[in-house]
């Protein structure tokens, strides 16, 4: 298994999975200063990225959406 960053094994595992697909999307690890740019909703476990500078990266690849969802089976 990977190791991840001392505040990466903070997360629970849903946010570390959508950390991940996003890291995938982006072709960089994140850094912890990331962070200030994604909110988090554990209701729908979802992470949005909604500030700049991370928002502007993600433009800039031509990603589609800036929400990454969980995938719950069954709810």
């Amino acid at each position: 298994m990977e190791e991840f960053n001392t505040w990466k094994a903070t997360l629970l595992h849903w946010q570390r999975n959508l950390l991940k697909r996003l890291e995938g999307a982006l072709g960089r690890e994140l850094v912890i200063a990331d962070l200030d740019c994604i909110a988090w909703s554990t209701t729908t476990e979802s992470m949005t990225v909604q500030t700049l500078p991370l928002l502007r990266e993600l433009r800039s690849r031509n990603l589609i959406s800036n929400v990454f969802r969980s995938e719950k089976v069954g709810r």
